[in-house]
């Protein structure tokens, strides 16, 4: 049987797309690239926001246009806009031929047993959704914050940790693949273990991975300042192979959308975060997202989130305008911002960090530093500092690499930058 998954939204879909690909591989499936050509069509979709939605269903209704020129193709739609849209679905695109919530191995195993194995094994070990150097791990599902902009909890339900003994494998099986870069995901990070234990293990876990060999980079996403103290941002990046990469979304600095948002937080306790990197660690990168158009911002709380990244550069910024979702708290608040002046908010706010970030890569001029490349072309390579995840933030081009492999790390001189692009020479190029 032929298989194809189509995976869209955040890198936690990705994550899981990769182990359900893995598991069709494994029951002597062939996967194609070419969608069009498989027995059977996946679609991982995304139901965070409205342009997730609407790229979700487009997705799916260009997918059942396939059946025009292949009738026997099976297509089977699954993940969080299903979960949220389940009977709306079912009833408003009844061509699907399968529709699920979150694929179990048995719905799995149903599926090739009513579509047909392909026989022979054409398993090999190998990666699906990312470069083989390049790992995504998820370690818990679902989440506890319930912050009143946000249906992940709706959707995914509350925050379980996965089991330990199953992440570490998870890891080696994907550094065996030559992941060389992990990515350790979550909808929180900072919470792995506490539904268990009562106490954060999130440390002991990333040390236990920075054991595994071939692995030499650990990046950490989703720190929710919630539960993130001086101490654990210490006891995390003293361990071997994590990057100084601080991905931890503020969402907002004006007191009043901290506290309607409900962020569990304080604009001080943010603040007291980002100073403790700023001294502890001056060569790092502090990466944040905001939400702009949140119900009840008005332009003095929007004016006080352009002060605060005027007065606090921030290496990195994803910006998104406030979505009201059904089904939560933020949907049904009074005082809802218009379109226009969302998209006024935005605009000056990328503007304004689109100027700092130029600013700040610049400073990197004339310093080396530790790369990974990602791709090569003839004598051209695209590279990553340690400040840049994959697929989110900055590129690095070397000239006169054409010794270079992808998932190689190497030393470079920065030899020009700007707002999201850096040019760069290796070490030892004259």
């Amino acid at each position: 049987m032929k298989f194809h998954i189509i995976s869209l939204g955040c890198n936690k879909n990705t994550a899981d797309s990769e182990k359900i690909a893995q598991i069709f591989a494994s029951r002597n499936c062939e996967w194609v690239k070419d969608p069009q050509k498989a027995d059977l069509l996946l679609i991982n979709t995304c139901g965070f926001i409205d342009d997730a939605k609407e790229e979700s269903l487009s997705t799916i209704m260009k997918a059942l246009s396939f059946k025009k020129k292949n009738r026997k193709i099976k297509i089977a739609a699954f993940g969080c806009l299903v979960k949220r849209y389940y009977e709306d679905i079912k009833q408003q695109i009844p061509e699907l031929d399968y529709l699920f919530d979150f694929l179990t191995p048995r719905q799995i195993e149903n599926m090739i047993s009513e579509i047909g194995e392909s026989g022979k094994s054409c398993f090999t070990p190998q990666r699906y959704f990312t470069p083989s150097h390049i790992g995504f791990l998820k370690i818990a599902e679902g989440c506890d914050n319930r912050c009143s902009y946000c249906a992940i909890p709706n959707i995914r339900g509350p925050f379980v940790s996965l089991d330990e003994k199953e992440i570490i494998q998870t890891a080696k099986d994907l550094a065996k693949t030559g992941t060389k870069e992990l990515s350790v995901v979550a909808q929180d990070i900072t919470r792995y273990g506490i539904d268990k234990t009562g106490k954060c293990q999130l440390p002991s876990l990333v040390k236990k991975l920075s054991c595994i060999n071939g692995i030499e980079w650990i990046r950490l996403h989703y720190m929710h300042p919630r539960g993130l103290t001086n101490e654990l941002i210490d006891e995390l990046y003293s361990i071997p192979k994590v990057v100084p990469y601080f991905d931890i979304p503020f969402q907002h600095i004006a007191a009043k959308l901290v506290k309607t948002m409900n962020r569990h937080t304080t604009p001080e306790h943010m603040i007291s975060i980002i100073k403790h990197i700023r001294e502890k660690y001056p060569e790092a990168c502090f990466r944040t997202t905001f939400i702009v158009g949140f119900p009840g911002e008005t332009k003095k709380e929007f004016d006080e989130l352009i002060n605060f990244i005027e007065e606090t550069p921030i290496d990195r910024i994803g910006a998104f305008m406030y979505s009201p979702e059904e089904g939560t708290p933020g949907a049904k608040m009074p005082h809802q911002c218009r379109p226009s002046t969302k998209q006024k908010r935005l605009d000056q706010l990328m503007t304004l960090q689109q100027l700092i970030i130029e600013e700040r890569n610049k400073e990197l001029i004339g310093k080396k530093l530790p790369v990974i490349v990602d791709s090569v072309n003839k004598n051209e390579a695209k590279a990553r500092t340690m400040y840049d995840a994959w697929e989110v933030d900055n590129l690095t081009t070397i000239k006169n690499a054409k010794n270079l492999v992808p998932g190689q790390i190497v030393d470079v001189i920065i030899t020009k930058a700007n707002a999201y692009d850096f040019q760069a020479k290796l070490v030892n190029d004259k």
